[in-house]
């Protein structure tokens, strides 16, 4: 079962975040057991907007537990965060259920929707049927630890053009097998950001 943790963070020194992730963190992060780190800044998305989504790729959750521990035991992560102005607001581990195209691109832009209800893999291969026309990557994921909220899991959707992206989306919403499954299982959006991948 693979999981992502992504800790929302309060970032003063976002250029200096991300040069500290190109010139060795991410690599670190890597060599600690993460299968995939990226960071995103949350472009739109109410009062989210401006803070930054670091995700992290595990082979499960004590793994990333484990991660999590060594991430915040290195000196030089620790002073290069300190040195940026990084705060953690909030930190959730998601399960995998499903995920179809590029879901680990290096750039372009990403958005995540809120979901509640029971999130599962079904109606992902429907979903991919109308997001490809605009997106390169769909994942849908059930939330393992998120705190008091009212979400149960996110769909993650990459692209290189939102306006394109909305638009596919919109289909994928609109298809009533869709709206079927959603029914069935109680899951309806909440919310959505949209984020420009840096790192």
């Amino acid at each position: 079962m693979s999981v992502l943790t992504i800790a929302v963070t309060a970032v003063q020194d976002l250029n200096g975040f991300v040069a500290g992730s190109n010139s060795f963190a991410k690599q670190r992060v890597l060599d600690m057991g993460a299968k995939h780190t990226s960071i995103a800044k949350i472009i739109m998305g109410g009062e989210a907007a401006g803070l930054c989504g670091v995700s992290f790729e595990w082979e499960s959750v004590d793994a990333a537990i484990a991660g999590s521990n060594a991430i915040n035991s290195d000196s030089q992560m620790i002073q290069m965060m300190g040195d940026c102005g990084v705060s953690v607001v909030r930190r959730s581990v998601l399960e995998i259920l499903a995920e179809r195209g590029d879901t680990r691109p290096s750039g372009g832009f990403g958005t995540a929707v809120y979901m509640s209800g029971n999130m599962t893999a079904e109606g992902i291969d429907t979903g991919w049927g109308h997001l490809q026309e605009g997106a390169n990557g769909l994942m849908t994921t059930r939330a393992i630890a998120n705190g008091v909220a009212p979400w149960s899991g996110l769909i993650l959707t990459f692209a290189d053009s939102v306006d394109a992206l909305l638009a596919a989306a919109a289909n994928a919403w609109g298809d009533t097998s869709m709206q079927a499954l959603n029914a069935k299982n109680d899951a309806k959006p909440l919310g959505r950001i949209i984020n420009e991948i840096v790192a």
